[in-house]
C-alpha cells in the first residue's frame, strides 16, 4: 500500500497589480487572458517586455508557484531584465521561476535527466575555441588530402554543421546555398561531421547545439518525462518567438502538449530578421495552425515613436503578403515628416550625415541620442573616416571598427610590402595565411629575406623554397605569381584602388572564403576601401591616412574632455534591434545596399529585407533621415554606375515622407 502526502504551497506574499493603470486595454486582455495557447502580436516599442513581465506576475497572483512557469528568452541580459521586473512587481525575488535561454534551461534539465538519452551529468560544454581545436583533429584524423585546394577552416565548418542542425536541413544543402565554392568537399565535410559528433560522445562533452538537440531528445523518446515536465510547467512563456529556429519551437510545443496547451509566445512578425542564423518565420505565422484554438492579441499603440514615423513604417511593411496585419498607432504627439535625402555619391552623403549631426547635437541633442543605420557594417566605411575628420565621437556596435578588421588588416598588409619591402610585420601576415606555413616557418622566411637588399624580389625568387615544406610549394608559387603582378601594378603607376581590386582578384578571395563564412559581406567591406583609397593619388598617402586613423582608432575620440560618455552609434540594422534613439540615420537606401543584392536572390529575401527596413525605420523616436548616393564609381573609379533609390523608399507615397536636397556652394545638387 502507498501513501500519498500532499506538500501545501506556501503562501505567496501578497501584492496589488494595478492593471487598469498601468495596461493598455490591448496588454490588459494578454496578461489576464485564460489558459489555452496564445500568440501575442507585439508591433514595434509597443510595451513587449511590459506584457510578459505583467502575465507572469498575474499567474503568480493567481495562486501559481513559480517553480510552475517557464519563461524562456533569448539573451541572459532579457532574462534578468524580466525576473528583476517580476520581483518589483511582486514584491519578491521570484526565486523558484524557470527563467532563461534556451541553451541554459537544456542544459539544467540534462544536468538532471541527461542519463535517460545516455548523457553523463558531469558532462563538459565545449566553447566555440573548444569546437575549433576538436574539429582540427577531426580534420587531421579524417586524412583530408588538400592538395592546391583551399579547406574551410574549422570554424567554418562548425558553422556549417550548427546551421545544418538548427535549420534540421542536410549538411550538404546548407554548403551548396552558403558556400558552394566548398561543393568539391561535401564528402570530406560529412565524414568530418560524423567524426565530430563520435568525438564529442566518446568525451562525453556537448556544444551548444547539444543542449537543445538532448532536451528535444528527452520529449520525444522519453514519454514519461515529456508528461512530467508538461505537469511541472503549467505555463510556458517564450520571448521574441520570431527568432527561434525550427528545434526551439518543438521543444516549447512539445512540453505545452502535456500542460493543457498553456503557451503564450510573444513576438512580431514583421521584426523576424535573423533567418541567417537559422530563425524560422513560419514558427510564428503558422503558430495557431500547429495549435488549434490559440487565441491571438495585438499590441499596436507605439510608445516610442512620432505618428509621422510609424505612417512611414505602416506603409512599408504593408507590402509583404505573408504576415499578421496590424496598424502601429502613435502615443505621441504629431511631430517632423521622415526625410528622404538624395546625395551625389557615398562621399557626400557621409559629409551631409555627419554635418547634420553636428547641427543636431548644436540644437541640444547629445551624440548618445543619435544613431546611423545601415544594412551592412561595410557601407560605414566612408562615414567613419568622415567622423575621425570632423572629430565626432563614436562607437560601432555593428562589429569590430572597420580598420581594425583582420581582413581588413590582411589587404593594408599586401600595400604595405610594396610600398615598404621592409615591413616584417607585414610579411608574416602574408605569409601565415598560406596554406601550410606556420609560424616556425614564417620567421625562417624573414630571416632569409631580411639578408637581401630587397625583401619583395626574394620573395618572388627561387631563393625561398629550400625554406618551405614541400606540401606549401603550390599555395607559394600563387602567392609569388600574385606578387609579381602587384609589382608591375605599382611600376605601371596603378594607385590605391586598384591595386586592392588587383588583391581581391588574387588568391587571397580563396583564403577569406576558407576562413570566414560571412566572407561575401567581408569583401564587401574590402571593396568599401577600395572606394575610399579612390581619393588618394598614391599609394603612400592612402597608408599615411590610413596609419593615422589606426592611431586615431586606438584613442577616444571625442571634441572634449567633458563630451567623453557621449558618443554618435554606429549599427547594423540586426544589432540595432530593441532600441532607440531620438534621431536616427538610414544610410546607403539605394538598390543592390538595402535591400541586399544577395538576400534577393533567396526565397523570401525581399520580404525578410524589408521587414529589416521596418527595423530600421522604427527605431527612431522623433527624427527619421533616410539618405541614398545617386552615382556608384567604378572598380577603379574610371566609369560612373546610377544608382536607383531603394524599392522600400520608391513604394512609399511621397505625402509620407518630405524630400531634402543639399546645396554645396550655394548650388543644389541631387
Amino acid at each position: 500500500m502507498t501513501r500519498t502526502f500532499t506538500i501545501q504551497p506556501v503562501a505567496a506574499p501578497a501584492f496589488r497589480l494595478e492593471l487598469e493603470r498601468e495596461l493598455n486595454e490591448a496588454q490588459r486582455a494578454a496578461v489576464t487572458c485564460q489558459d489555452g495557447p496564445k500568440l501575442v502580436i507585439a508591433g514595434a516599442g509597443s510595451g513587449k517586455t511590459r506584457t510578459i513581465t505583467y502575465r507572469v506576475a498575474f499567474l503568480l497572483s493567481k495562486g501559481i508557484s513559480p517553480a510552475q512557469i517557464l519563461l524562456a528568452t533569448f539573451t541572459n541580459k532579457a532574462a534578468r531584465e524580466m525576473l528583476s521586473r517580476v520581483g518589483a512587481l511582486t514584491g519578491s525575488d521570484a526565486t523558484g521561476l524557470w527563467g532563461g535561454t534556451f541553451h541554459a534551461l537544456g542544459n539544467r534539465l540534462l544536468r538532471w535527466h541527461g542519463t535517460l538519452v545516455g548523457i553523463k551529468p558531469n558532462y563538459t560544454i565545449l566553447d566555440e575555441e573548444d569546437q575549433r581545436d576538436l574539429l582540427k583533429v577531426c580534420v587531421t584524423e579524417c586524412k583530408v588530402k588538400i592538395d592546391e585546394k583551399r579547406f574551410p577552416a574549422p570554424s567554418l565548418i562548425g558553422d556549417f554543421i550548427s546551421m545544418a542542425f538548427n535549420t534540421q536541413r542536410p549538411l550538404s544543402a546548407i554548403i551548396e546555398e552558403r558556400a558552394p565554392h566548398f561543393g568539391i568537399w561535401v564528402t570530406e565535410l560529412e565524414q568530418i561531421a560524423r567524426c565530430y559528433e563520435t568525438k564529442k560522445r566518446t568525451a562525453n562533452a556537448l556544444d551548444y547545439d547539444d543542449l537543445l538537440r538532448f532536451w528535444l531528445k528527452l520529449l520525444e523518446e522519453c514519454p514519461d518525462f515529456a508528461q512530467r515536465l508538461g505537469r511541472q510547467f503549467r505555463y510556458i512563456l517564450v520571448d521574441e518567438y520570431q527568432d527561434t529556429n525550427i528545434i526551439q519551437a518543438r521543444i516549447v510545443e512539445r512540453i505545452a502538449a502535456h500542460n493543457g496547451g498553456n503557451l503564450m509566445v510573444v513576438g512580431d512578425d514583421a521584426q523576424s530578421i535573423y533567418k541567417f542564423r537559422g530563425a524560422h518565420y513560419d514558427n510564428i505565422l503558422k503558430f495557431p495552425d500547429r495549435n488549434p484554438g490559440t487565441e491571438i492579441f495585438k499590441l499596436e499603440v507605439n510608445y516610442r515613436s512620432t505618428p509621422e514615423i510609424l505612417e512611414f513604417a505602416n506603409a512599408s511593411i504593408l507590402n509583404n503578403p505573408s504576415q499578421y496585419r496590424k496598424t502601429l498607432l502613435a502615443n505621441r504627439r504629431r511631430g517632423s515628416l521622415p526625410i528622404v535625402v538624395p546625395t551625389n555619391d557615398a562621399y557626400q552623403e557621409a559629409a551631409f550625415v555627419a554635418q547634420r549631426i553636428l547641427e543636431l547635437r548644436d540644437e541640444g541633442a547629445s551624440l548618445n541620442q543619435m544613431a546611423v543605420l545601415y544594412r551592412a557594417h561595410s557601407h560605414s566605411s566612408i562615414l567613419q573616416a568622415e567622423l575621425i575628420k570632423r572629430n565626432i565621437s563614436y562607437e560601432v556596435r555593428s562589429g569590430v571598427r572597420f580598420f581594425e578588421q583582420a581582413h581588413i588588416k590582411d589587404v593594408v598588409a599586401y600595400l604595405k610590402i610594396l610600398e615598404n619591402p621592409f615591413d616584417e610585420v607585414a610579411w608574416r601576415r602574408l605569409w601565415l595565411m598560406i596554406p601550410r606555413v606556420g609560424q616556425a616557418t614564417a620567421a625562417k622566411l624573414w630571416q632569409t629575406m631580411a639578408r637581401t637588399s630587397d625583401p619583395l624580389e626574394a620573395a618572388i625568387g627561387d631563393s625561398l623554397r629550400h625554406t618551405l615544406p614541400s606540401a606549401a610549394q603550390p599555395h607559394v608559387q600563387r602567392f609569388q605569381k600574385d606578387l609579381r603582378a602587384l609589382r608591375l601594378e605599382v611600376a605601371a603607376g596603378e594607385g590605391p584602388a586598384a591595386l586592392i581590386e588587383s588583391v581581391l582578384a588574387s588568391g587571397y578571395l580563396d583564403f577569406l572564403r576558407a576562413k570566414h563564412e560571412d566572407a561575401q559581406s567581408r569583401l564587401e567591406d574590402l571593396e568599401q576601401l577600395a572606394v575610399l583609397a579612390r581619393s588618394y593619388p598614391t599609394l603612400r598617402s592612402f597608408l599615411s591616412e590610413l596609419i593615422l586613423m589606426g592611431e586615431l582608432y586606438s584613442q577616444q575620440i571625442s571634441a572634449s574632455p567633458a563630451a567623453d560618455s557621449e558618443r554618435l552609434i554606429l549599427s547594423s540594422v540586426h544589432q540595432a534591434k530593441g532600441l532607440e534613439w531620438k534621431a536616427v540615420f538610414l544610410i546607403r537606401m539605394c538598390e543592390g545596399n538595402f535591400p541586399s543584392e544577395m538576400a534577393l536572390r533567396e526565397e523570401s529575401g525581399e520580404e525578410e529585407e524589408r521587414r529589416i527596413f521596418y527595423v530600421a525605420v522604427t527605431r527612431a523616436q522623433d527624427e527619421l533621415y533616410l539618405t541614398h548616393p545617386l552615382i556608384d564609381s567604378g572598380p577603379r573609379g574610371n566609369s560612373q554606375l546610377l544608382l536607383q533609390p531603394s524599392r522600400f523608399l520608391r513604394e512609399i507615397r511621397f505625402t509620407l515622407y518630405e524630400q531634402g536636397q543639399i546645396e554645396v556652394s550655394g548650388f543644389p545638387t541631387y
